[in-house]
């Protein structure tokens, strides 16, 4: 039984295809991962911009006890919170793109969000420059007082999900 030539080509042309598939199937995961990784990254960067801001780091210890009042503040004070709702802009911004999920942002974001949304004021919420930071922390927050009612287990079964998988 001798192969003809045209027999020869089919088997190239067969052999060529899967060589292309796994090739194409072994990029794809490989891009896949590779987008995981840079959303990670971006996500990393915004968040630890946002935990530096002299907003966050001159009101973050008043947070944490209790004792945060809008009241006291000065113009630094607002110019500080302007320069946050700015840096909160790029988090919605990635959040909204799908680079990070909202079960991540949740976690990572949420507790500040339930200290910061409700001292929102009209002015900022009806600010269009504002929009998405705004409706940013409203989402957080709803959301996060809902993470807190989750029970131990729930918990841990959010904390097994995989975050970056967009």
């Amino acid at each position: 039984m001798g192969l003809t030539l045209e027999d020869g080509r089919n088997i190239a042309t067969i052999l060529g295809t899967a060589i292309a598939l796994i090739v194409y199937i072994t990029n794809s995961i490989q891009q896949r991962r590779q987008r995981r990784i840079e959303n990670m990254l971006r996500f990393l960067t915004v968040h630890q911009t946002l935990w530096q801001t002299p907003f966050i780091e001159k009101n973050r210890r008043a947070m944490e006890t209790g004792t945060f009042s809008r009241e006291s503040w000065d113009d630094a004070m607002e110019k500080d919170f302007s320069g946050f709702l700015g840096d909160l802009e790029e988090f919605a911004l990635l959040q909204r793109s799908g680079a990070i999920s909202q079960q991540l942002s949740i976690y990572m974001f949420g507790w500040f969000a339930r200290k910061i949304q409700p001292i929102l004021t009209a002015k900022e919420r009806d600010n269009v420059y504002w929009e998405l930071a705004v409706q940013c922390l409203d989402e957080l927050k709803d959301a996060a007082d809902d993470f807190y009612k989750k029970t131990k287990a729930e918990r841990q079964q959010y904390h097994r999900s995989d975050h970056f998988n967009h």
